[in-house]
């Protein structure tokens, strides 16, 4: 009776230690069920000019919203790397006395070949599906008050990305730079009004838009901090953005300089099966 007693007590001490091992924490996974999923917000600084409201720079600030996608896939017997990026941002600009509000939304999908550098460097190439769309609005202006902005493209993109040791913990510096190869754009002549393309006089108001009509790109750095919060893994985000767009199409110059500081909080989702461990912060 007391050996018995005491192998029970003995499976009671084993048998949580080794469920426990079943979810410890180490630096291997593998990585193609990783999803880290940002969130961020932050204040812009605004410099637009469209000549089919006005021959002025409107200058001024906004509020800039950012949220990004970015996982690891394995596609055959090559490893790809998914990003989806949405940005929207809101600005109030002005020129002398003259008021501007603008407001853009875009979205981008983008799949990258990753080359790593030795253990710390690596360096993503791929290509990115660019959609935009919003638009000026000058309340003075009495006949066009709107000029509205949609356009898609094709992009380059690539991505660099470094890991450093700080103290006990790995930091992630990362700097992607965005280019449109080839697109289409909304793009109506000087002097058609929306009332015109709304009677159906659309003729020319779409247009190809490259690199020499109209030369853009967007760049991206940000660093993860990881922050340890009631014994908890979370990662700070640190950006900063510059989302550069300019045109001369249909005798119209535009163009929309945006700089933008934004911080927000980086999720880790683990799509695991049981036998895979767990990997604390970034998965880059």
């Amino acid at each position: 009776m007391k050996r018995t007693f005491t192998i029970i007590a003995l499976l009671s001490l084993l048998i949580p230690a080794m469920t426990k091992a079943q979810y410890a924490i180490s630096d291997t996974i593998r990585t193609e069920r990783i999803v880290v999923k940002s969130a961020q917000f932050g204040i812009s600084l605004q410099n637009n000019l469209d000549t089919y409201l006005s021959n002025y720079n409107y200058k001024g600030a906004g509020i800039h919203f950012n949220h990004e996608n970015f996982r690891d896939a394995r596609t055959g017997n090559y490893r790809w790397k998914y990003q989806v990026l949405f940005n929207s941002r809101i600005g109030y600009n002005l020129q002398e006395s003259n008021m501007q509000l603008a407001g853009i939304i875009g979205c981008s999908w983008s799949g990258y070949h990753p080359f790593r550098i030795g253990k710390r460097v690596q360096l993503l190439a791929g290509a990115q599906i660019q959609l935009e769309g919003g638009a000026l609005y000058n309340p003075s202006n009495s006949n066009n008050p709107v000029s509205a902005k949609l356009r898609t493209a094709l992009a380059a993109s690539g991505m660099a990305i470094y890991r450093f040791p700080v103290f006990k913990d790995e930091w992630t510096a990362r700097y992607q730079l965005d280019i449109p190869i080839i697109g289409v754009m909304f793009a109506p002549e000087f002097g058609q009004s929306y009332y015109e393309i709304s009677l159906g006089h659309t003729k020319g108001i779409v247009s190809c838009a490259y690199p020499i009509n109209s030369p853009s790109w967007r760049h991206m750095l940000s660093l993860d901090i990881p922050l340890h919060i009631k014994q908890r893994n979370t990662t700070l985000r640190l950006s900063y953005i510059a989302d550069l767009y300019q045109s001369n199409i249909n005798h119209i110059r535009c163009h929309m300089y945006h700089h933008a500081f934004t911080f927000g909080f980086v999720k880790t989702i683990f799509k695991i099966k049981r036998e895979n461990n767990l990997k604390a912060y970034s998965p880059y």
